[in-house]
């Protein structure tokens, strides 16, 4: 009789867990619908203009079930910022056999995201909203810029050591790559409203730069 009476309260449980399963699973897509429409306003009509009501109906569901998943619209805000900015990863700066090629890599990862339509309306949202949401630029700021600086110049450093790139001061270094790369591209972006590079024009813009970088650090390994 004891085996008899286990076996019910087993298939209980399981059937319990498989529920909640399903409903995490379902939260989770709800929770990605209104992160979408949110990012989708946030970006088109900025910070003030964009109400709850109107992420509600972009993203269905109701008022109560966004407010279980984000309490307040700054933090929905936050979690906006956080989606774009963490979406995609550098690629790896490892390689001492092609410097070249590693840091052509780089560069084009770093324009296609950097100015890429949803990345430029954050840009002008954060600078916009830095008043109101200082955390906010902050948060912007080292998961998105200071993160691209750290990754290169930690990969400068160590073509110091292994002796194949004449580099006194790696920082120094990040920040002319850096800037040869993206400033005037910002200042384009930003107060003229330029379309954003092709794959080719990202291409292009890439190479040379790399090119004259490591023509200025003296390079000298053999590639």
């Amino acid at each position: 009789m004891a085996a008899s009476r286990e076996k019910p309260a087993l298939k209980a449980v399981d059937g319990s867990n498989r529920k909640r399963q399903r409903m995490s699973a379902r939260g989770q897509q709800r929770k990605a619908k209104i992160l979408a429409a949110a990012t989708k306003l946030f970006l088109s009509e900025g910070y003030g203009e964009t109400s709850i009501d109107a992420i509600v109906e972009k993203s269905g569901g109701s008022k109560a079930t966004l407010y279980s998943y984000f309490p307040t619209k700054a933090d929905l805000f936050r979690a906006v910022v956080d989606s774009i900015v963490t979406t995609h990863e550098d690629p790896e700066l490892r390689s001492l056999d092609n410097i070249r090629d590693t840091l052509v890599i780089f560069a084009e990862h770093r324009l296609r995201i950097v100015f890429s339509r949803n990345h430029r309306a954050l840009m002008r949202l954060i600078i916009s909203e830095r008043n109101r949401f200082p955390d906010i630029a902050r948060m912007y700021y080292e998961q998105g810029p200071l993160h691209g600086h750290t990754v290169l110049r930690d990969y400068f450093e160590v073509l110091i050591e292994k002796g194949l790139l004449d580099i006194r001061s790696a920082d120094e270094a990040c920040e002319f790559f850096r800037g040869m790369l993206m400033h005037q591209l910002y200042i384009e972006q930003l107060y003229l409203d330029a379309s954003p590079l092709s794959p080719e024009e990202a291409g292009v813009k890439a190479r040379h730069v790399v090119d004259r970088f490591l023509e200025a650090y003296h390079q000298s390994a053999t590639e």
